[in-house]
């Protein structure tokens, strides 16, 4: 079990949330309200989402 912190680019929403390997961040991130789009379904193509780690 991981437990992530997402927060949105402007700092306006936060969230943490509790995800199992392999698990996507995509479908974590918007399962926990973050307003992620994820146009390429989660393909890593069209780079709406972001990772820092």
């Amino acid at each position: 079990m991981a437990r992530i912190r997402f927060i949105s680019a402007d700092g306006s929403q936060e969230a943490i949330a509790e995800s199992k390997p392999g698990d996507r961040l995509l479908d974590v991130a918007q399962a926990h309200g973050m307003p992620l789009e994820g146009t390429c379904e989660g393909a890593m193509a069209c780079s709406t989402c972001h990772v820092y780690l």
